[in-house]
């Protein structure tokens, strides 16, 4: 097994793995075909997507009385909650990985994460993941599990009535992302899916990924843009480069205390709050009957 000195020091005190918090759980390739082309990408991989028949899509639509011209959504424990069961196999995943197949010792994973943001940029870093074929290894084996996730019709019902264009901005692959927005019954409503591998493979925690979301989703000016996430770190970051922010989520992960945030700007309980928040950014939908989904709803994207 490869251990470099620094990596023994910064072993977490306590073996806390369940906080691993994603470890870069939250993304593929739905916009990686246009996150390094500069400005002129704007929305050439991921072309707007359709609703389901008798459904009227509004992502699309004037913004007028809306200070934001894009919505960026995280997926994981943002777009749903289910006490982190996903997030907590996700978790045993990565670290079963970092210690069967990389060799590393119980805590790692969770150090690694500490230090990068995320277990994966912390594992490119130190040169563990060194090749695209390790990468793509652990992106297919970290992710290749069961999803404990519902199909949500008020989500559904709430998220067609938003008139603003709308991203996933995960720090997961898309491949993931998908599965999640196709057991939620959504995947047929975001303009597309921005990555880890959209954004160069920075995390959350740089200002890099949310500027190449930025000019994946064709916006120039950070104040056009708002964020919905369930990390505190990343609203930060977020607060930091201009864009508006949501915190969704009211109680930590481990132990469940009370979330306090002084970065962010709103804080719901869940995103199913987000339209008596901000109401201007919804149009009123009658009668939005379920239909027949689209098979290819978010096109550009793998398999």
């Amino acid at each position: 097994a490869r251990h470099s000195a620094a990596l023994h020091r910064m072993r977490a005190t306590t073996h806390a793995t369940t906080s691993i918090a994603m470890q870069g759980t939250n993304g593929a390739r739905d916009a990686t075909a246009t996150a390094h082309n500069g400005g002129a990408q704007r929305r050439a991989a991921t072309a707007p997507a359709h609703a389901q028949d008798g459904e009227t899509a509004t992502t699309m639509r004037t913004t007028e009385g809306a200070r934001h011209r894009v919505i960026f959504f995280d997926c994981d424990d943002c777009l749903y909650k289910n006490d982190w069961r996903t997030a907590n196999v996700l978790t045993a995943k990565i670290e079963s990985y970092t210690t069967q197949r990389l060799g590393l010792r119980d805590g790692d994973a969770y150090a690694l994460y500490k230090k990068y943001g995320t277990c994966l940029k912390g594992l490119m870093e130190e040169k563990y993941l060194d090749t695209q074929e390790h990468l793509d290894e652990f992106l297919h084996y970290a992710h290749d599990i069961p999803l404990d996730i519902e199909r949500d019709e008020k989500l559904r019902a709430m998220l067609l009535k938003i008139k603003t264009p709308k991203w996933v901005f995960t720090a997961s692959v898309a491949a993931h992302a998908r599965r999640c927005l196709e057991k939620l019954g959504i995947d047929d409503l975001f303009e597309g899916i921005i990555d880890v591998r959209a954004v160069g493979w920075e995390t959350k925690h740089s200002p890099r990924a949310y500027e190449a979301a930025m000019r994946i989703a064709g916006v120039d000016d950070p104040s056009d843009c708002l964020f919905l996430d369930d990390s505190v770190s990343n609203m930060r970051t977020a607060r930091e480069v201009g864009w508006t922010n949501v915190l969704v989520g009211t109680h930590a992960r481990d132990g469940g205390e009370l979330i306090t945030c002084d970065h962010a700007d709103h804080i719901i309980a869940t995103v199913h709050e987000f339209e008596a928040l901000m109401p201007e950014h919804f149009d009123e939908i009658e009668d939005a009957a379920p239909g027949k989904r689209e098979e290819d709803a978010v096109p550009g994207a793998p398999n």
